[in-house]
């Protein structure tokens, strides 16, 4: 009998659970899987299953792709770890090289980015790179198109950019891709070995060295005359195509001439096992060919126009989140409590109650984070509004990340109260075409925080 897993803990981020070394949390272990291919829906329905079979029936969708299963035990992921290998799945192993769902099949990405994720993958795994370097590193190689990338953090980010008719690929050091050091352009041909020339230099630095850490001498004396200049003609596309580019309010892509794919995102992140396996059932009879978890929680399936839209239809009708209009996909929640032992607060209430009460001002323009504790897991970066659960009710920042100083501490009834009173604020006094992000930065933080607590406004 295989022993036991390896449990990692709960009490940090930058802990990575895994299929063979789940983590220890509030509902049992966490085991996480990720994907470089995309699966029939026959084996995602599988998944569902395990999920059932082996933890709680709960599976969360990460907003990176992965996907978790919930509630196991120590024997039962044993048993989960060997029915997925079974199923002879792409599974990623080692360092989290990422790409979109959609490379290498949507024609407006600006170069097809999986050779160079498979050259930088090969090359770490070679040199054991995964286990010189943090936990959570992370290298995103961006492509362009319409699977939204930007958001995510990275250590070392690649985008492909046009200079004439060539293609560049930037070279960003850090954070999103808004926030990231951008310090120069590679050669196709050069941009796997640089990439694997910075992580060995990270890993010399020690485990827990990031992205962050360097700046642009490192980055020139690691790459020499390989690091071209930015010039005035290297276009990068813009970001967030995909919500450019909708046929109509849903999710619903078009690729290339014989593929679309439709976006589909449980809420908050998370599908029961039935329902999981109940869409995967429809999607195959409806002649979807694959499906894929991809970035902001969504599942990416891939079909005729047909098939996509008749699955859009049977989603929302399930309560999934088919389009970027749905309020529920503009708050970042984590578990919460008690399905996280670091959660102070039931979050995810919280974050039903946000999506009903302030649903015109939730309107995608910006993040409500929502997290039990202050570790801030389901938002890394700075949110425009973001509350943390403490012992007392939440801490309240603006513009700021879970962890930092609060601007406010609030009871949890003045949390619900306050967000209450900020939608009807915005309906009462935003003006003509303007977002919300736009009205609540012109409102500004003393206004916000004076009508979070209930104080006059």
């Amino acid at each position: 009998m295989k022993p036991l897993p390896q449990v990692q803990p709960f009490f940090r981020r930058g802990v990575c659970p895994a299929l063979s070394a789940p983590m220890r949390t509030g509902d049992g272990l966490l085991s996480r899987v990720a994907f470089t291919a995309s699966l029939s829906p026959s084996n995602f329905g599988r998944l569902g299953d395990l999920a059932r079979r082996h933890g709680n029936g709960l599976l969360d969708v990460t907003a990176r792709g992965s996907l978790q299963f919930r509630g196991l035990t120590a024997e039962s992921a044993v048993g989960l770890e060997h029915d997925v290998l079974a199923l002879q799945l792409p599974l990623r192993q080692g360092l989290a090289v990422e790409a979109s769902p959609l490379a290498g099949i949507d024609d407006s990405e600006v170069a097809n980015p999986e050779l160079i994720v498979e050259l930088i993958s090969h090359k770490a795994t070679a040199l054991s790179l995964d286990a010189k370097l943090a936990a959570k590193m992370s290298v995103i190689v961006d492509g362009g198109g319409r699977a939204p990338m930007g958001g995510l953090l990275a250590d070392i980010r690649l985008k492909a950019a046009q200079r004439g008719g060539d293609v560049l690929w930037l070279l960003m050091l850090g954070g999103t891709e808004e926030k990231a050091l951008l310090v120069g352009a590679l050669r196709t041909e050069d941009a796997a070995d640089c990439v694997i020339d910075l992580l060995i230099h990270l890993a010399e630095r020690g485990p827990d060295a990031r992205g962050r850490d360097l700046d642009r001498a490192a980055a020139h004396n690691a790459y020499g005359d390989r690091l071209l200049p930015i010039s005035s003609d290297v276009r990068a596309p813009p970001h967030d195509i995909g919500t450019l580019s909708q046929t109509d309010e849903r999710r619903l892509w078009p690729l290339n001439d014989h593929l679309h794919a439709a976006v589909i995102a449980p809420a908050f992140g998370q599908i029961t096992s039935e329902a999981l396996s109940a869409l995967c059932q429809i999607a195959g009879d409806l002649g979807v060919r694959s499906i894929r978890p991809g970035p902001s929680h969504g599942l990416y399936a891939l079909g005729d126009r047909d098939a996509c839209a008749a699955l859009l239809d049977y989603a929302q009708k399930a309560g999934l989140i088919v389009s970027d209009n749905d309020p529920r996909s503009a708050i970042a929640v984590c578990a919460g409590a008690p399905s996280c032992a670091s959660a102070y607060t039931p979050v995810r209430a919280l974050a039903a109650f946000a999506a009903k009460e302030c649903g015109t001002m939730l309107d995608g323009s910006f993040t409500l984070h929502l997290s039990g504790c202050g570790k801030g897991c389901a938002h890394p970066a700075p949110a425009l509004l973001a509350f943390s659960g403490t012992s007392e009710g939440f801490s309240f920042g603006y513009q700021a990340k879970v962890s930092a100083l609060p601007d406010a501490q609030l009871t949890i009834d003045q949390q619900k109260a306050g967000l209450s009173r900020l939608a009807r604020l915005y309906e009462k006094e935003h003006k003509p075409g303007e977002n919300a992000r736009t009205f609540l930065v012109r409102l500004g933080k003393d206004r916000i925080v004076a009508a979070l607590r209930q104080d006059e406004i």
